[in-house]
């Protein structure tokens, strides 16, 4: 698995995480709201370079992965400190929610860049209705790295398993997402297949028993 991470490609600088070392309870994953590696431009530059709500991996829609900083510390990924200190983060190329335009039959961004990919998820959520598709490289090299760091930090690998908000998700070990901390946030999306997911980790799981 290390062989497939790259560090190299868009490391972070010290100003962009906390070196401090703490266990590692939870790995959670969000996404980035662009459709390529862009959103690492804007996490250097926030703040005057000091922009900390960061993640320590970055995947790709190729299902390429990147390592931004030593998971051992951690990043305000939360915005939650006593939480995010026990936390792995990994953010997902993805725009998130898009916006129709019913005359022209096209979808933007939140920033109103044209999507021009496949045919978005149709869902009513958190008042949003379409969302940007994750690709299966991606989940496959999510389910990937979830294995790798599970059995490197010794994190549970079980998860959820949906993207509402969860009480208690705090006590959870194992792998969630950012939407069930917060309602505001709406990263994992409903395009995510969460079902499969689950299903992939409980088999890694069972194998891993063997």
């Amino acid at each position: 698995m290390l062989d497939k991470i790259d560090k190299i490609s868009y490391p972070l600088s010290d100003d962009n995480y906390i070196k401090n070392v703490f266990e590692k309870k939870q790995i959670v994953v969000g996404h980035t709201f662009t459709n390529d590696m862009s959103h690492i431009i804007g996490w250097e530059n926030r703040y005057n370079g000091s922009y900390k709500k960061t993640a320590a991996f970055t995947i790709d829609l190729d299902g390429k992965i990147y390592q931004h900083f030593d998971p051992k510390y951690y990043s305000n990924f939360l915005n939650i400190q006593t939480i995010d200190e026990n936390v792995i983060s990994i953010a997902l190329v993805n725009e998130g929610w898009l916006i129709r335009d019913l005359k022209e039959d096209e979808y933007t961004d939140f920033l109103n860049n044209s999507f021009d990919r496949e045919i978005p998820i149709k869902k009513k959520w958190r008042n949003h209705t379409y969302w940007a598709k994750y690709s299966d490289e991606q989940i496959n090299a999510l389910i990937e790295l979830c294995e790798y760091l599970s059995n490197e930090y010794n994190i549970k690998l079980k998860t959820i398993g949906h993207n509402t908000r969860v009480d208690g998700v705090y006590d959870f070990e194992g792998v969630v997402f950012r939407s069930n901390f917060i309602k505001e946030y709406t990263d994992i999306s409903p395009a995510f297949d969460f079902v499969e997911f689950k299903n992939k980790l409980e088999l890694k799981t069972k194998n891993d028993e063997r």
